[in-house]
């Protein structure tokens, strides 16, 4: 059986700006609300469900409520550097240098911001987070930048 979380009706969302160095257009700072959905495939249990709905949704917040209202940064990219100077990340990449306050920022174990590596960002953390059942076969995640278009990740347990 699958369950299914959608972010846009449930208000699991988040606001966040963020940059690709190496793309023409994305290289400039600029923001995205994103919409993060969840599915999760298992057999239906003694107790009648797959898994708790509220437990799921509880989790995903969680991670995602981090991610809100932040500059996201990658902190293993190889063409922008970052580095924390007292209450200061700087961000330099290529020809641009950045600084903003560090409460400002979340830098992410990531080689960039896109959709595709939040999507994996999100769904590493929510498993982390999660104590999921053994009748949980697959847990996925699909982040959107805005409504029509995103990137979904899945994995098996």
């Amino acid at each position: 059986m699958k369950l299914k979380l959608n972010g846009w009706d449930l208000n699991m969302v988040f606001s966040s700006c963020h940059f690709l160095a190496e793309h023409d257009k994305c290289s400039r700072l600029h923001g995205h609300n994103y919409g993060v959905h969840l599915t999760l495939e298992g057999d239906v249990a003694e107790n009648g469900l797959v898994m708790d709905f509220v437990v799921l949704k509880r989790a995903l917040n969680a991670v995602i409520d981090d991610l809100d209202h932040r500059v996201l940064l990658p902190g293993n990219s190889k063409v922008t550097k970052v580095v924390v100077e007292g209450d200061q990340v700087i961000a330099d990449s290529g020809s641009k240098h950045y600084s903003f306050p560090v409460e400002d920022v979340v830098i992410l174990d990531l080689d960039a911001i896109s959709a595709e590596m939040l999507a994996y960002f999100i769904l590493k953390r929510l498993i982390e987070k999660l104590d999921l059942p053994e009748n949980v076969h697959a847990i996925g995640i699909g982040v959107d930048e805005g409504k029509g278009q995103g990137a979904w990740i899945w994995e098996k347990l």
